[in-house]
């Protein structure tokens, strides 16, 4: 199940490697990006695993455009409040300032809100939500923030790579020094140009796959060259 680039060791090993390294990420906080050419659907439910099961106590951020479907990523049990889940539909400074002429529709939810402008915008509202977590928690757990990040594929077509890129790597090491996790979307393949470059900002990449009529994913981790075969993406 477990392989480590071409060298031949045995699974067992790579097996025991690979879960040490996931335990410690979960304790020392991560990031993962998560690929694949595959449906949004299948994205979300991959992402509503990373976000923690409804008995876990976590604290959830997720960043997504104005159209997705928040009740595809949260079990209807999770705590919609303030205190403990809340929720960023982005818009660029161009969309933003088209929806603005064209009236947008107002969010009414106090755990939920909209967030125009650029990457420095942005990047200070997570940061505000990450900071008012700590405060709520007295000092968060190891693996009680999550964080989900949707909007890459917005940020890829309005910005240079390289600020995407500075953007990035500020908002994980925000998330890691809070011992949370954080998974960014990125639809392609593992081997795209983009995702490629992105790659070294992340702990691991995640690849996700549809084989017939089966979902799947995969993990390779990038500090020790180990990576999972494919297992199955349960619901």
């Amino acid at each position: 199940m477990v392989s480590r680039g071409d060298t031949d060791t045995s699974a067992a090993e790579d097996t025991s490697t690979f879960q040490l390294r996931l335990d410690d990420l979960k304790r020392r906080g991560s990031s993962l990006l998560v690929v694949g050419s595959v449906p949004n659907e299948l994205y979300s439910r991959a992402s509503r695993q990373m976000l923690g099961a409804p008995t876990e106590p976590r604290r959830r951020l997720t960043v997504m455009n104005e159209s997705a479907s928040l009740d595809s990523r949260l079990h209807p049990s999770i705590r919609r409040s303030p205190e403990w889940t809340r929720v960023i539909r982005y818009q660029t400074l161009e969309r933003s300032a088209a929806a603005a002429s064209a009236g947008g529709t107002p969010i009414q939810s106090a755990y939920e809100r909209r967030v125009n402008g650029g990457l420095g915008r942005l990047g200070s509202e997570i940061s505000k939500d990450i900071e008012n977590f700590d405060s709520l928690a007295n000092g968060m757990s190891p693996a009680e923030l999550r964080v989900a990040f949707d909007a890459l594929p917005s940020l890829l077509a309005n910005y240079e790579r390289k600020e995407v890129f500075r953007f990035l790597h500020a908002m994980t090491a925000h998330v890691r020094a809070q011992k949370g996790m954080v998974h960014v979307w990125s639809p392609g393949d593992r081997t795209d140009e983009v995702n490629r470059m992105l790659a070294p900002l992340f702990d691991a990449v995640v690849e996700l796959d549809v084989d017939g009529q089966n979902a799947r994913q995969r993990w390779h981790l990038r500090d020790i060259d180990v990576s999972s075969g494919w297992f199955p993406l349960e619901d």
